[in-house]
């Protein structure tokens, strides 16, 4: 048996956005990011999951072994090794922070960088 991890060890380098990312492509939903603030565990995230799913798709007996495999993948760590306690804040918690972000704030971000990047090498 494999020990749980006590924190997927997310936290400001993109990797927090690409885990839910991936759960979502793997589920083919959009997860409700208005209580996004308060996920601390993969549990939260699997709550906010299984919200989105249909009841028959909920109730499939591989829904979590799919699940932890779409938010273990980006930083590659064994899915074995995630359990719903296992936090998804970096020690700093700065996930908190990070999922406040909508997606308006983001396109603006990388809108910024680009312009940057044209100015310093265009």
């Amino acid at each position: 048996m494999s020990e749980r991890l006590p924190n997927r060890g997310l936290g400001g380098d993109g990797d927090e956005i690409g885990a839910i990312t991936h759960v979502e492509q793997a589920f083919g939903v959009t997860l409700d990011y208005s209580d996004a603030g308060n996920w601390s565990t993969v549990g939260d995230v699997y709550a906010a999951l299984l919200r989105e799913l249909s009841a028959e798709e909920a109730a499939r007996p591989d829904v979590w072994e799919r699940f932890a495999k779409a938010i273990s993948y980006e930083i590659g760590i064994n899915p074995a090794n995630v359990g719903l306690e296992t936090g998804m804040l970096a020690e700093d918690g700065i996930w908190i922070h990070t999922v406040k972000f909508t997606a308006l704030h983001w396109m603006v971000a990388a809108l910024f960088g680009f312009a940057i990047l044209h100015w310093a090498f265009g």
